[in-house]
């Protein structure tokens, strides 16, 4: 009740720390969790190893989008539901998250294990690389049900505002996947075998460590006595979940065109995209977790009908994820040699990879472009949000990738992300101002989701 008290009272500025910050420290973590297979893979001179983990890189991206798609979807309708004051109907959101996004992971870990040698083509492995490729994804693919049920139920239950709760369970599961990397992959000489069962075990202790904390919640559950697919529960739940989830699936789709296209130009791109790769990630995570942290604050408000908070929260995010995105951008460019330099000390990989970091030229307008998403998200406006979370990724991102590399080579691949990122900004704040008038004239805050 506490949480939800602030959600209710506290200002803007208050919110930003007290939501969305912890939410950012989970993103870095994240992306600290992929960054430790490559960096500690990286440390042996292992190339082909790290490319390999990189190509894996677009079925991560499968697993992480199945859990957005209950877990985020939760946490909106969660959130809304707590607005409302029904604590009960949030049970049935949060069971329903964690077992469905366990049940439809484990047939998409299944159709991986049993297709991997033509998903793996598909990615862009090839003779050098696939063996190593295979014998990672297996691994993550059979652990996949810890990854699903932490991921969906570890977001869904932010939606009373314990995100702080959640940055523990997230950094608690990242540190159990550092420590044990350099002990499985050097110590145990298991290599990209020994990195994948790190990243497996990291999972599995986020696992437990959300059990225990929902067993403790009045707000949440994941017991099957509320478990049920019930339109009301399972489609609300996916629909809402939708535009993020779309987002992480088509980047998956996105990563396997772009390694497809730079396979043409060697192993050594491959590997250095995969680690500049890594700061844009980081950039892109942090803005988006703080638009995230904030998005529970924004349906609760919605859920309230509380207009007015409304555009105090959106306004403050906004302005503050600009800042962020421009500052983050600029150090990661100005910093960008000591970066890859400490993934991979190859002059040739460290050249490439300072070049393909130029992508983070688009990065001062990528905090205004997530905002808009979870927005048109948190205010429950299912179309425009599914459409402005592919933008990005797929709409805009692929055309222009195929087009700047057949137009200018491996330079047009590196700038599809900047001219991206611009595209995209520019169309989702048109619709999220499309969508505020029409709300604002329906003369209602509107607790379902709108089409």
């Amino acid at each position: 009740m506490k949480n939800e008290t602030m959600m209710k009272q506290a200002s803007p500025y208050k919110l930003l720390a007290a939501m969305g910050l912890p939410v950012i420290v989970v993103m870095i973590v994240n992306v600290l969790y992929n960054m430790a297979d490559v960096f500690f893979m990286g440390q042996t001179g292992a190339t082909l190893q790290v490319a390999a983990i990189s190509l894996c890189g677009p079925a991560f991206n499968i697993f992480n989008g199945v859990g957005t798609l209950f877990g985020a979807g939760a946490c909106t309708a969660i959130a809304m539901a707590l607005g409302q004051g029904d604590r009960e109907k949030a049970k049935y959101f949060s069971s329903f998250a964690a077992w469905g996004s366990v049940g439809v992971g484990v047939i998409i870990a299944a159709a991986m294990l049993l297709f991997m040698d033509s998903l793996l083509s598909l990615m862009g492995a090839n003779g050098e690389t696939a063996a190593f490729a295979k014998q990672y994804l297996s691994i993550v693919a059979l652990g996949s049900p810890f990854m699903m049920f932490s991921g969906a139920l570890g977001n869904a239950v932010r939606a009373d505002g314990s995100s702080a709760k959640v940055m523990v369970i997230s950094l608690a599961g990242t540190g159990v996947n550092i420590l044990l990397d350099p002990l499985f992959i050097n110590l145990f000489g298991w290599g990209i075998a020994g990195a994948a069962a790190a990243t497996v075990l990291g999972n599995v202790v986020a696992t437990v460590l959300t059990v225990l904390h929902v067993l403790k919640s009045d707000c949440f559950s994941f017991s099957f006595k509320y478990f049920t697919l019930r339109r009301s529960v399972s489609l609300r739940v996916m629909g809402l979940g939708l535009p993020m989830a779309a987002s992480t699936v088509v980047m998956c789709f996105a990563g396997m065109f772009s390694n497809q296209l730079l396979v043409k130009y060697g192993n050594v791109s491959v590997a250095a995209n995969g680690v500049a790769g890594k700061a844009g990630m980081l950039v892109s995570m942090i803005v988006m977790g703080l638009c995230m942290g904030m998005q529970p604050v924004i349906s609760y408000a919605y859920g309230m009908g509380d207009r007015k908070r409304l555009r105090g929260i959106v306004t403050a995010t906004g302005i503050v994820s600009t800042i962020l995105s421009v500052l983050l951008g600029a150090g990661f460019l100005l910093g960008r040699e000591g970066f890859v330099q400490a993934f991979l000390d190859d002059p040739a990989v460290l050249e490439t990879g300072k070049f393909m970091m130029l992508t983070l030229l688009g990065a001062p307008v990528g905090g205004l472009y997530q905002l808009c998403s979870a927005y048109l998200q948190g205010t429950g406006k299912v179309s425009y949000a599914t459409f402005t979370s592919l933008l990005s990724k797929g709409i805009v991102y692929i055309p222009v990738l195929f087009a700047g590399e057949a137009l200018f080579g491996l330079p047009g691949v590196v700038f599809a992300g900047a001219v991206t990122d611009v595209i995209s900004t520019a169309v989702g704040g048109a619709l999220c101002m499309s969508w505020a008038r029409q709300s604002a004239g329906a003369g209602k805050a509107a607790v379902s989701p709108a089409v």
